[in-house]
């Protein structure tokens, strides 16, 4: 069975995305927020394009006020599920990340997992860093994630791994699933003058009990290399300084082209 509407397909992805560590990550952020704020001990965290939501949850188990942004009502729907098992409390925010408003502003707000690719013009990465620091706190940070710049040219495709739920604890005592996927292929087009990828995205799922269920997904991304986001964060007025890492550990490392520059990491004061 083939399903098109992959973000509807909320456990899939989780599987599918599940072998980070979360908590590592989170350990990272609140560094970035205590090194690079001027806030104090200010706990609040926005998750942006947040999916699952598991940065967010993680947040919100340490005690912090801890938003939850997606474009996608079943992804906050199974956030909110989510949040429910660990006994926490999200906001939930349906809204598109170029544009939205907060009830409150928050101290540290991040936009993980290369989700900045979404964004495929340079007006809608301007207006995304605007919209974010209109919901910051004076003295917050902003955390962007992306992949290396040397990792995004076609000779890294296709992309593809399994993930099962045996493989983290994050689905401890849920049924067993298997998610084969696929991000990227081989012979995705790609528009030299707008400098956007038709990425094909497919996720294979089998479970207990169910048939298996194929979810293939083509969507513009555009990936972005660190000068052009240099300029596009100049452009946007909206921060007043910002700091470049190669990975999400702590101490991280510079952003360079060494091997223990793994990922591009922007930390955004505004």
């Amino acid at each position: 069975m083939t399903s098109p509407n992959f973000y509807a397909n909320a456990r899939a992805y989780d599987i599918a995305f599940s072998d980070r560590d979360f908590v590592d990550e989170c350990n990272f952020l609140e560094w970035c927020l205590i090194r690079h704020s001027t806030l104090g001990d200010r706990r609040s965290f926005l998750e942006l394009a947040s999916g699952p939501a598991r940065h967010a949850r993680e947040f919100a188990r340490r005690g912090w006020r801890a938003v939850a942004l997606d474009l996608s009502p079943d992804m906050l729907d199974y956030a909110c599920a989510g949040a429910k098992r660990d006994g926490v409390f999200l906001e939930l925010i349906a809204a598109d990340m170029t544009d939205f408003t907060l009830p409150e502003p928050v101290a540290l707000a991040a936009n993980l997992m290369e989700s900045l690719s979404h964004l495929v013009t340079n007006e809608q990465v301007v207006s995304h860093l605007r919209a974010v620091a209109r919901n910051l706190l004076p003295g917050g940070v902003f955390v962007i994630e992306m992949a290396h710049p040397s990792t995004i040219w076609r000779d890294s495709l296709p992309n593809t791994w399994v993930s099962r739920t045996t493989d983290t604890p994050y689905f401890a005592g849920e049924p067993y699933a298997e998610v084969e996927v696929l991000f990227g292929a081989a012979d995705d087009p790609y528009d030299w003058i707008t400098q956007q990828w038709l990425v094909t995205a497919r996720l294979t799922v089998r479970e207990q009990g169910r048939p298996e269920r194929v979810i293939e997904h083509h969507h513009p991304h555009r990936w972005y290399q660190a000068q052009e986001l240099k300029a596009l964060i100049d452009l946007s007025g909206a921060f007043s300084q910002v700091w470049w890492y190669g990975d999400m550990l702590v101490p991280p490392p510079p952003l360079d082209n060494s091997e223990a520059s793994q990922r591009m990491v922007v930390v955004l004061r505004k």
